[in-house]
């Protein structure tokens, strides 16, 4: 075959397919009806603007008032940014929503009455976006009888919408329908029920407090003004204000210390929730704007079940909160202003805190390498170790250097194994308090005073009283710890001598 034969064979093939794409495009579809198929142009609507200026949409029926191809159609057609304020009446009470838009920036939204909260981001653009270009999939009804079936006779909402034009539009939206096929709304003054989709018109279901911004209060602007510098608890939630600053003690492994109502170094984990509950809050929910004191009485909120007052470089902040409800979430306020917000108690957890969980894990759990010596007084007898401590480098065969501390510990001048010394130490420090009770009584069981390098001390005193010890830290009560735990010490300094 030469080329120019090929040439002719390959063009008549590509005659033949065209022909082939056309007689499929063109066969009837469905069955053997005869009928071609045709492009769906949607329901016949006339749409119209009233003597009032209301924008109307009347279905177009054949002679025996059928609608030849119920299918969709567009109600009205605006940009968000042609529209100049939204009046919503629904289960949440009634609202203005208004619009402003500069040339070249961005929709602004403000609601009337309520300009000096901060909207949320996102839902008036849904309310806007939905009372701009309204479409549906289907006409339910054209019966004015029926509207009752469909929710009329108690709509869920009504909207308003006003635009730049001088026209308006009213939305009425009823039930949902079944399957989840959309929503019933009426346009106008018409009788005709409409399918719309859900997700657009569910934006008329918003009430002003979900209008309202989620943020409670702003993060630190520096990282040096989230330092906490004080922080006060108080409220009906706690017998005595609770206070708490940071530690300044090198010889302990605690970022806060307890100042009132008595002095002692603060429960690590605990206090760091609290400290990081403050600022940068983002609540669950709004709940109410404006409350009136009934209100806030209902709430708790009038005698605040916990209040936090927290100190800091750049600003003081103070937050009052009701009791946490039995699903974990709490109401919230920044004192002095007018929103009430909901928010996870976790989140927040000086609302839930007391002073037994402040307390310390431990009667006194100092670092080992702070220490110069310890004494411990235990069964009549006075043991006297002496420590140091000093970092230690090595480098390996590559030059990387690795560094450590390194603690010796003797007694009587005799070094002791330092594996063996510091399973004995954390019998002692970590004895732990099984309450923050303050009852006194009984006899000096075990008493050991900690030395640091820096020259300062503490002691901790252990006073047999039955199966709960109490616990002394120079002089003032912590509360209870286990016997257990003291007799195991006791028992343990005879052995680490040996």
């Amino acid at each position: 075959m030469n080329k120019k034969k090929g040439i002719i064979i390959a063009a008549a093939a590509a005659v033949v397919l065209v022909a082939v794409i056309l007689l499929l495009v063109l066969l009837p579809k469905g069955g053997s009806d005869g009928k071609t198929a045709t492009l769906d142009e949607g329901v016949a609507l006339e749409r119209s603007v009233d003597a009032d200026g209301m924008h109307q949409a009347v279905v177009l029926t054949d002679k025996n008032g059928n609608i030849e191809n119920n299918s969709y159609g567009t109600l009205m057609e605006y940009y968000p940014a042609n529209i100049k304020s939204i009046h919503i009446e629904n289960a949440g009470g009634s609202f203005d929503v208004e619009s402003d838009t500069p040339e070249g920036q961005a929709t602004v939204y403000t609601l009337k009455g309520y300009e000096d909260f901060d909207l949320q981001s996102g839902n008036p653009d849904l309310i806007a976006s939905a009372a701009a270009s309204l479409s549906f999939s289907k006409v339910a009804t054209l019966d004015k009888n029926k509207a009752a079936e469909f929710g009329f006779d108690k709509p869920r909402s009504t909207v308003t919408v006003y635009y730049e034009d001088d026209t308006k539009a009213v939305i009425i939206v009823g039930n949902d329908a079944p399957q989840q096929a959309g929503t019933y709304i009426k346009f106008g003054t018409g009788d005709a029920v409409y399918v719309a989709e859900t997700d657009v018109v569910s934006a008329f279901d918003f009430s002003v407090n979900d209008l309202i911004s989620l943020r409670i209060n702003e993060n630190a602007d520096s990282t040096d003004n989230n330092e906490l510098t004080s922080l006060t608890l108080s409220g009906a939630a706690f017998d005595k204000p609770l206070t708490l600053v940071p530690s300044e003690n090198t010889n302990y492994s605690a970022s806060y210390q307890m100042t009132e109502p008595v002095s002692r170094l603060a429960n690590e984990s605990e206090s760091s929730l609290i400290a990081g509950g403050i600022r940068g809050l983002y609540a669950t929910s709004v709940k109410m704007v404006n409350p009136s004191g009934e209100q806030l009485a209902q709430l708790g909120l009038d005698k605040p079940y916990a209040a936090v007052s927290a100190d800091y470089p750049d600003a003081t902040i103070e937050l009052i909160a009701g009791k946490p409800d039995g699903d974990g979430n709490v109401n919230v306020m920044v004192k002095g202003e007018k929103v009430v917000y909901t928010i996870a108690a976790e989140k927040v957890a000086w609302c839930q805190t007391s002073y037994e969980k402040l307390c310390g894990e431990y009667v006194c759990n100092p670092k080992m390498t702070e220490l110069s010596g310890m004494t411990v007084k235990a069964n009549g007898k006075t043991y006297e170790f002496k420590l140091s401590s000093r970092e230690s480098v090595t480098t390996d065969d590559k030059g990387v250097e690795t560094s450590a501390t390194v603690t010796t510990v003797t007694y009587g001048g005799k070094e002791i194994e330092i594996g063996k010394f510091s399973s004995f130490y954390n019998d002692i420090a970590l004895i732990g308090l099984a309450d923050a009770k303050t009852e006194n009584g009984g006899s000096t069981a075990l008493s050991v005073t900690y030395t640091f390098a820096d020259g300062s001390s503490d002691t901790a005193e252990f006073l047999a009283t039955g199966d709960k010890y109490v616990a002394k830290l120079n002089g003032e009560i912590a509360g209870h710890c286990n016997k257990g735990d003291i007799t195991r010490a006791v028992n343990g300094v005879a052995e680490v001598i040996k």
